[in-house]
């Protein structure tokens, strides 16, 4: 029988992301030459083997057993197929690695798997005390076929107790441990509690599948307070034919190499196994969060799994864990990526922020043209630029350049000047590298706006029109003052040489719009902003630039609101769809909270003069655009009635599921 093929070169790295201790991974009981043990690090520090122990030897009916080894007697059974010892001084087992253990001697083991064990019970181990021999007979086998433990643990050598590190029973209980009432130590689990799993036979060998599965995670006697004895190893661990190999995981490529926030990732990797692939998954870990996510197969052994982008910047780890049809498992070690804020090429922010070290220089910079020339200047270029940084900025030109329009994306090459403190591009080029693109645009309060940080900037503001004043003798515009809920009041300018409302002729030339402007309607607007006499003004070039305020239909003058009954899980990309309506004249608030009354998004908080009745969907994010744990929310609608001060308000339950298993 071929058993390299199997031999834990299987060994379950794959438990990196839920360990913190030393694990027993693989045994084989039979063939007796080829009994052996692999021991796993899955953690990310390398660990010094110098204090572990591992022993067999327990012999309860006589009470024998290894946590007596601090008091020098009876800490193994002596038997000649029984056995405690201690690794080699200074060995090392690195972060993420395995070692064999051979518990016959190096030629045995040879014979049987045509390889050489890391380390051998006959010529590499330690007796567990100095000058005491505790190995057992050299020519005997060691691990019962039928039933016994295996302990795997620590021990300074000059504490009182010993720490658990992993803790094995197979077969049943009658050499099972429990220290509860010995001095010195926590409870362990009862003896007739305790799981076991079944010993093989011949030809097969026993692998850890599951970590250590619902095992208690403190408060027990293990070196990183686990209660060893509490794993349910009939669920972690399985039989397997001895030529079992494990998957083989490689080729693992991430694009881009070198994300940045809001670079979405592709994760590929190649796996392939003999007994056909059960599951590929990416575990990724960032911040806080552990994702478990199904690889798909693109030709049978390409996989790939797309992931949105992290929005925050960090250090994302994440290995890859594939399980085959017959349950043997492995993994890839961590690995890591540093995502970090976008590299950013010159914004308009930037250069305004930075001006006066900027003035008199050429610089090159992108954005889309948000106003053209010959709108609200006619006899020379003033054309606005906006880029994604939300700031505006002039393009000037001595003469009327029509050779770029609205929303065309351009690559300016221009001076940098400041007249009459007016920011501005003197450009020299100006080169369209996109037709019809998303025109940038800023919404705003009007109380943001009024805080003149928007000037040359195109803005979105809304609300109700309480004053108009038509153009007449020397004043060439119409004069719009819009308030909204806040309270306070922006002006909105018509230039007659829009032609948007009126002519040079101070004609109405739109009488469909000019019956829009009227007070007490509600409109938004998006224009230009400047400033006038040190108050603001929305300065405005477009007809589709002026709508009226509209959601949704209209509603039914009552708060409520509907949410889909039925569980969504964001993780996979569903959202969960609710509806919603509200009163005339109120101030409305859609907010997201846990069941501890903790806030967690905002959904809507806006003031409306209008009844509407809206239907929206929630992605399952916070206010920071993170995912939030599984579990039961609560989604409240509260309006104020801005007339009568009267609130209401209603709430309902979402929940969000867990992905996979």
């Amino acid at each position: 029988m071929n058993y390299l093929k199997g031999l834990i070169y299987l060994s379950p790295i794959f438990l990196l992301a839920e360990l913190d201790h030393l694990i027993l991974s693989e045994l084989v009981l039979t063939p007796n030459d080829g009994e052996y043990v692999i021991i796993t690090n899955p953690t990310d520090k390398d660990v010094d083997l110098s204090n572990y122990y591992l022993t067999d030897g327990t012999d309860v009916s006589n009470g024998k057993a290894y946590y007596k080894l601090p008091g020098g007697s009876d800490y193994w059974s002596g038997a000649g197929t029984d056995f405690i010892c201690r690794f080699p001084d200074g060995y090392t087992l690195s972060a993420g690695s395995s070692v064999i253990l051979s518990l016959r001697d190096s030629l045995r083991f040879t014979q049987t798997y045509g390889t050489v064990a890391d380390l051998t019970l006959n010529e590499n181990m330690l007796n567990a005390v100095n000058g005491v021999d505790s190995k057992g007979n050299d020519g005997a086998p060691k691990l019962d076929n039928t039933s016994e433990t295996l302990i795997l643990f620590y021990w300074d050598g000059t504490t009182s107790v010993i720490k658990d590190v992993d803790y094995l029973l197979w077969g049943g209980n009658p050499y099972a441990l429990d220290k509860s009432s010995v001095n010195g130590y926590s409870s362990d689990t009862p003896v007739s509690n305790q799981s076991f799993f079944q010993a093989h036979l011949t030809d097969e060998k026993l692998v850890r599948t599951n970590g250590e599965g619902s095992e208690t995670q403190s408060g027990g006697n293990g070196i990183t307070g686990h209660d060893e004895t509490s794993e349910p190893l009939s669920d972690t661990w399985k039989i397997v034919p001895a030529i079992s190999s494990k998957p083989i995981i490689s080729n693992i490529t991430v694009t881009p190499a070198a994300p940045d926030t809001e670079s979405e990732m592709t994760f590929t990797a190649t796996v392939t196994d003999e007994d056909g692939l059960a599951k590929v998954r990416l575990i990724t870990i960032f911040k806080t969060d552990s994702t478990r996510h199904t690889m798909n197969s693109v030709n049978g052994t390409e996989y790939t799994f797309n992931m949105s982008a992290t929005g925050e910047v960090g250090t994302l780890y994440y290995y890859v864990y594939a399980e085959d049809n017959k349950g043997v498992a492995d993994s890839t070690n961590y690995s890591s990526l540093s995502i970090s804020q976008p590299t950013m090429e010159l914004s308009i922010k930037a250069l305004l922020d930075d001006l006066d070290n900027y003035v008199g220089k050429t610089i090159e910079i992108d954005g889309v043209i948000t106003i053209a020339a010959g709108k609200l200047r006619t006899n020379f270029t003033e054309a606005y630029l906006q880029d994604e940084s939300e700031r505006g900025i002039i393009l000037y030109n001595a003469s009327l350049d029509t050779s770029f329009k609205r929303a065309d994306s351009v690559r300016v090459t221009a001076e940098v000047d400041e007249f009459d403190g007016k920011p501005e591009l003197i450009y020299s080029n100006i080169t369209v590298l996109k037709e019809n693109a998303v025109i940038p645009v800023v919404e705003l309060s009007i109380a943001d706006f009024n805080s003149l940080d928007y000037t040359y900037t195109f803005v979105k503001v809304w609300g109700k029109i309480i004053s108009r004043s038509e153009p007449a003798g020397t004043n060439t515009g119409a004069n719009i003052s819009l308030q909204d809920a806040s309270g306070e009041v922006t002006t909105v300018r018509i230039w007659n040489s829009t032609n948007i409302l009126y002519n040079d002729n101070f004609e109405i030339v739109n009488p469909t719009l000019d019956s829009l402007l009227q007070v007490g309607a509600i409109i938004e607007v998006a224009g230009i902003g400047g400033e006038y006499s040190g108050a603001t003004q929305l300065a405005l070039a477009y007809r589709e630039d002026i709508n009226e305020k509209l959601e949704g239909e209209s509603g039914d003058f009552r708060a409520i609101l509907n949410v889909a009954p039925y569980p969504f899980v964001p993780q996979i990309g569903e959202v969960i769809a609710y509806s919603y309506s509200f009163p005339a004249n109120g101030r409305i608030k859609l907010r997201v909270f846990d069941l501890a009354g903790r806030l967690i998004t905002t959904l809507y908080d806006e003031y409306r003069g209008i009844s509407f009745y809206k239907e929206a969907t929630w992605s399952g994010r916070d206010h920071l655009n993170r995912l939030v744990p599984p579990g039961t929310y609560i989604i409240h609608l509260d309006v104020k009635d801005s007339v009568t001060g009267k609130h209401y308000h209603d709430m309902a339950p979402v929940v969000i599921g867990i992905y996979g298993n």
